[in-house]
């Protein structure tokens, strides 16, 4: 393949896979299981298949191309954004302990809960006191 080409390869696919890694955060954000797991699919395929390229060739100006291409995705994501300036963004206020005491909690929570309040039934030994009670046998 001609260097050049392969370096417009890498370069699109680097851009493509930060791309599909942005987006798969906002997939998750929103709740959007199907394209969750598209995207995880996708992404996972696209790095094995540079990693895999990469170990064959040993190529780094490849894998400059690849890192540029995903510098590009990140910035595609970062400019299609919008902006929110600091003083438009609030500060979200604290909640008071008896509205999340209110809040129902699940019987695995209930449980962590419970079991993080038992103490422990052997005593801490720091390394230093137990050195001088090892017993050799013998």
């Amino acid at each position: 393949m001609n260097l050049l080409l392969a370096m417009i390869l890498y370069l699109a696919v680097g851009c493509g896979e930060w791309y599909l890694a942005l987006r798969r955060t906002l997939a998750c954000a929103r709740g959007e299981k199907t394209v969750l797991v598209c995207i995880v699919f996708i992404e996972n395929l696209l790095g094995l298949w540079v990693l895999s390229n990469f170990i064959r060739t040993n190529n780094w100006l490849l894998a400059v191309c690849y890192s540029a291409g995903a510098s590009a995705g990140a910035l595609i994501v970062a400019l299609n954004s919008p902006e929110k300036s600091a003083e438009t963004v609030r500060p979200a206020r604290p909640r008071s302990r008896r509205r999340t005491q209110r809040q129902p909690r699940s019987l695995v929570s209930r449980v962590i809960e419970h079991l993080s309040h038992i103490p422990s039934r052997l005593p801490h030994l720091s390394l230093h006191r137990s050195i001088g009670r090892v017993e050799h046998p013998g």
